[in-house]
């Protein structure tokens, strides 16, 4: 979707993309043009977070909340990582 770019970055980084593009210009004439279309970055708001235990269960008995979806991580890394803990305290409750 089309739209402002100094919406989601810096001033500065901005900038910086601005002028870099018209430095490159002078080697490939015609980069730095109103026709130049830059791609910007996704931009996702993580303000949304469901409470969890430290075992990532919610306050509603035996129902987990992991992942990125659940606002508790940040990357696949983290998702993989939540998911193992949970998987191991499931396992342990079914011990008792």
């Amino acid at each position: 979707m089309p739209g402002d770019l100094s919406f989601v970055l810096p001033h500065r980084h901005l900038t910086s993309i601005v002028e870099a593009l018209q430095a490159f210009d002078k080697l490939a004439p015609g980069l730095y043009s109103k026709n130049t279309l830059l791609y910007g970055v996704e931009v996702k708001f993580y303000s949304s977070k469901i409470a969890v235990n430290t075992h990532f269960e919610t306050e509603v008995k035996n129902l987990y909340a992991i992942g990125d979806g659940a606002g508790i991580t940040r990357g696949l890394m983290q998702a993989s990582v939540s998911g193992v803990v949970v998987a191991r305290d499931i396992a342990s409750k079914g011990k008792v």
